[in-house]
């Protein structure tokens, strides 16, 4: 299981925490976003990173799909608006019905990254909304068909993932999605691997705190796409990852701010909260499977010290300090770190493993739940545990796996 950092605003000069992660080995890779950088920083990082850790997996995430609201005067695009990235511009959904039009969007796209020290590209799409049986699924497939071709045209031998971002409730329609997984499988010019974003109303929400229908649906995308031979790169997927990889995918990746672990249009949106502000800081918890509060934390931590991971960077919350780290470099280290020690770089997780963590953390937060005076706060209880729990036991029902 790999781990890449999702990139944003506020990584740090040099290649600041994500070259941190990448030599401690919490992190395999890093997936850049144009949004908020310009092409020369892009450049920069590409370089920097290449120059620390050359074995990493750098990718580059297109953001194409704001291109269907861009035309929107509230719409926040960024360094995407600022005429470097030529493959980007405002399209009518009716412009992205003529398969020309899709040709040439994907060749600007690709001819970018083919410039790029990316280790791999990735392709342009739209987000497919509610529906799989849809104008916007057909328009995702064809994207899709023809990304190959043009790829041949302008690049060279690196692998191609083409992006498949799908609403979240799209993913609970198990019909539409068979048959959807049915036409892309079947692609006559497949590309290596896809890169897949799952979005959500919001990206305030809290990564764990997904439908179970949509959890299933994703990890059954992951399945049927890695049975296929394809390599599968989860985005924004945070605490999620584990249970992505349970079901086939190769990575998943997470950042620093809100809207860097769950995917939504609505970073792209005016009035935003995400991005800016800093939030208090937060201990992620393998046992509780939950990123709780420093002073959840420093309450906790004698009477339960299972809440901590026993990993290098519970040194960051140090007691004496208030469990309080000095800085969100060491926040993400941390998160990052906890989610790696799940399984292995190489290692492939267990659809039973992911049943008794959430076994664990359920009795693990009966015992705390059942404690005088200890009350945690609603996003740091354990309500995400069921929902879990349910999306699991789905999964292993629609794919036929027995679930110990």
């Amino acid at each position: 299981m790999k781990l890449y950092a999702q990139q944003g605003y506020g990584t740090g000069s040099n290649g600041g925490r994500i070259s941190s992660g990448l030599s401690k080995g919490y992190i395999q890779g890093a997936i850049l976003s144009p949004r908020d950088c310009p092409m020369s920083r892009i450049e920069e990082l590409l370089s920097q990173l290449r120059s620390d850790s050359p074995d990493a997996d750098l990718l580059f995430d297109p953001q194409y799909y704001a291109t269907l609201f861009a035309w929107e005067d509230s719409c926040r695009l960024g360094k995407l608006d600022s005429g470097e990235y030529g493959y980007f511009r405002p399209r009518r959904r009716a412009e992205l019905e003529s398969e020309s039009t899709i040709r040439e969007d994907i060749r600007s796209c690709l001819e970018v990254q083919n410039n790029l020290a990316v280790s791999a590209v990735v392709s342009p799409n739209i987000v497919v909304g509610r529906s799989l049986d849809s104008i916007e699924a057909v328009i995702s497939k064809n994207f899709l068909r023809n990304v190959m071709e043009v790829w041949s045209e302008v690049g060279d031998d690196r692998p191609v993932y083409a992006t498949l971002a799908i609403d979240a409730e799209a993913l609970q329609d198990r019909r539409e999605l068979d048959d959807f997984l049915t036409d892309i499988t079947m692609l006559e010019r497949p590309p290596y691997g896809f890169y897949i974003l799952v979005n959500n109303l919001t990206s305030s929400i809290d990564p764990k705190l997904i439908d179970h229908r949509t959890l299933a649906g994703w990890m059954l995308l992951n399945r049927a796409l890695s049975v296929n031979g394809f390599r599968v790169v989860n985005g924004f997927s945070d605490i999620l990852t584990p249970f992505l990889s349970a079901a086939g995918g190769t990575a998943g990746a997470t950042g620093w701010w809100s809207n860097l672990k769950v995917f939504s249009l609505d970073r792209f949106q005016a009035n935003n909260g995400g991005g800016g502000r800093r939030p208090v800081y937060r201990y992620l918890s393998k046992t509780l499977l939950n990123s709780i509060r420093f002073d959840e934390l420093q309450s906790l931590r004698d009477r339960f010290p299972a809440v901590l991971n026993d990993l290098e960077c519970d040194e960051f919350y140090r007691v004496e300090e208030g469990s309080t780290p000095e800085g969100q470099e060491q926040e993400i280290l941390q998160s990052w770190e906890a989610i790696a020690s799940f399984a292995g770089v190489d290692e492939d997780v267990d659809i039973d493993d992911c049943g008794q963590w959430l076994a664990d953390s359920a009795s693990l937060y009966a015992l705390i739940n059942a404690t005088p005076g200890l009350r945690l706060l609603p996003r740091s209880n354990g309500a995400h545990i069921e929902a879990l729990q349910d999306g699991l036991r789905l999964y292993a029902e629609l794919s036929q796996i027995d679930l110990g």
